[in-house]
C-alpha cells in the first residue's frame, strides 16, 4: 500500500511530463525560428554593411564638400568659380537631404534602390562637372565616389554603375587637356582602390557572418544544453520517486529514503544547470541541497561557482554530511562555505560529538572528496560541543 508521501510522488508524475512536452514543443519552434534566422542572415548582414557604408559615405561627402569649397575659397582665379560653388552648395544640399532618409528599411525596398541609383548617379555627374569644369585636380575626388559607389551597389546595379564610372573616367581623359602618363596612372590607382575596397569589404562581411553563425552555433549549444539538463532533472526526480514508490514502510526503508536523496541531489544540480548558464553559484547548490532535509539548515557560503561536474561532487557530498547531521546529530545544523585557494566546506550540528566513520554514506563522501574533488575529509568533535565535518579542496579542479 502505497504512503502519502508515495502517492504525491506518483501524482507528480502527470505535470512534470505535460511540462516536459511542452518544454518539447517550445524547444522545436526554437529550433525553426534558429534556422529560419540563420537563413536570413546573409540578408541581415548585407543590409547592416551597407547601411553602415551609407553613413560613413554622408561623412565622406561632407569632407569632399568641405575640400572644394577651400580649395575654391583659395584659389580667387579659378575657371568658372561661381559656377563651381553654386553647384558645391547644391551637393551640399543633397547631402544634407539624404541623411533623413531611412537607408536601414529603404533599401530591401524599390524606392530605396531608385533612390540610391539617383545619388550614385549624382555623385558621378558632380564629379564629371567639377573636372570638365574647374580641371584635372578635381580627378582625385574619384577616389572616394567611385569605390564608395562599388561598396554601397550590389548585383547587376554595382556592374552597371562602375561601368558607367570607367566611361566617365575616359570621357574626362579624352576631353581634359593632361598627358597620357598621368591620366593612366590616376585610372590605374582608381582601379586598383575600387578592387582593394571589394576584397576589403568582402572580408569584412565574411568575417562577420562567421562571427554570427558562431554566435547562433553557441546560442543552439546553450539552448540543447539547457534541454538536456532539464530532462536529466526529470528523468532523475523519476527515478527517485519509483525508489520512493517502492519503499517498505518499515525499518528497512531508510536505505530508499538515503539513495532517492542522493540522487536528488544530482538532480538539483542539472535543475540550476536548466536555470542559469554554467558555472553553478555555491550558495543557491548548497541552498537547494539544505532544502531538502527535513529539519532547519542554516546555509553561509561565500561567493564561489563551480563548474558541472564540480558541482555534481559537492552536491552529493553536501547532501550525505546534511543528512549524517540530522540522522545522527542535533539540530541546530549549519553549513559553511568559505571560498579562497582551497574551498572549505563545514557542516556542523549539536550531537554529542562522537565521530561517526561508518557507514556507505560517509564511505561515499570519502571516496567522492579524495577521488573526485582531490581533497580531505575530516568528521571529529567541534570545539564548544557537537560535531563537524570538513571539506578541504582545491579551488581549481585537477
Amino acid at each position: 500500500m502505497l504512503g502519502p508521501q508515495n502517492v504525491a510522488s506518483a501524482n507528480a508524475w502527470v505535470p512534470a511530463w505535460t511540462a516536459g512536452r511542452r518544454r518539447t514543443s517550445a524547444l522545436a519552434t526554437q529550433l525553426r525560428t534558429s534556422q529560419a534566422l540563420r537563413a536570413g542572415d546573409g540578408d541581415t548582414h548585407e543590409l547592416d554593411f551597407r547601411s553602415q557604408a551609407l553613413q560613413l559615405g554622408f561623412w565622406l561627402g561632407w569632407l569632399s564638400i568641405l575640400a572644394v569649397l577651400g580649395g575654391l575659397t583659395l584659389d580667387a582665379g579659378a575657371k568658372h568659380r561661381w559656377l563651381l560653388l553654386a553647384l558645391t552648395l547644391t551637393a551640399a544640399s543633397g547631402n544634407a537631404a539624404r541623411m533623413f532618409v531611412p537607408w536601414r528599411e529603404w533599401l530591401q525596398i524599390r524606392r530605396g534602390q531608385l533612390l540610391l541609383d539617383l545619388w550614385s548617379g549624382g555623385l558621378i555627374g558632380f564629379v564629371a562637372v567639377l573636372v570638365f569644369t574647374g580641371g584635372p585636380n578635381f580627378a582625385l575626388l574619384l577616389f572616394l565616389a567611385i569605390p564608395f559607389i562599388a561598396v554601397v551597389q550590389v548585383g547587376w546595379r554595382r556592374s552597371f554603375w562602375l561601368i558607367v564610372s570607367a566611361g566617365t573616367c575616359a570621357l574626362a581623359a579624352a576631353l581634359v587637356p593632361l598627358p597620357a602618363g598621368p591620366t593612366a596612372m590616376r585610372l590605374a590607382l582608381v582601379a586598383a582602390a575600387v578592387a582593394a575596397v571589394l576584397v576589403l569589404a568582402r572580408t569584412i562581411r565574411r568575417e562577420a557572418a562567421a562571427h554570427e553563425r558562431a554566435a547562433a552555433r553557441a546560442e543552439l549549444a546553450r539552448t540543447l544544453a539547457t534541454e538536456a539538463n532539464h530532462r536529466i532533472k526529470n528523468n532523475l526526480q523519476t527515478a527517485a520517486d519509483l525508489l520512493l514508490l517502492g519503499r517498505p514502510q518499515d525499518a528497512d526503508g531508510r536505505a530508499f529514503d538515503d539513495t532517492a536523496a542522493r540522487i536528488q541531489s544530482i538532480a538539483i544540480v542539472h535543475q540550476l544547470l536548466a536555470e542559469t548558464d554554467d558555472p553553478v553559484e555555491a550558495t543557491a547548490l548548497l541552498t537547494s541541497i539544505a532544502n531538502g532535509a527535513p529539519v532547519p539548515v542554516a546555509v553561509e557560503a561565500e561567493p564561489a561557482a563551480f563548474d558541472a561536474s564540480t558541482a555534481q561532487k559537492i552536491g552529493i557530498v553536501a547532501n550525505e554530511l546534511i543528512t549524517n547531521a540530522f540522522q545522527h546529530g542535533a539540530p541546530p545544523i549549519s553549513v559553511q562555505l568559505n571560498s579562497g585557494e582551497h574551498h572549505r566546506l563545514l557542516v556542523d550540528d549539536c550531537g554529542n560529538g562522537v565521530e561517526r566513520t561508518t557507514g556507505l554514506g560517509l564511505q561515499l563522501v570519502q571516496r567522492m572528496v579524495e577521488q573526485g574533488l582531490h581533497g580531505r575529509f575530516a568528521l571529529g568533535a567541534r570545539p564548544g560541543g557537537g560535531t563537524r565535518a570538513e571539506v578541504v579542496f582545491p579551488a581549481e579542479p585537477r
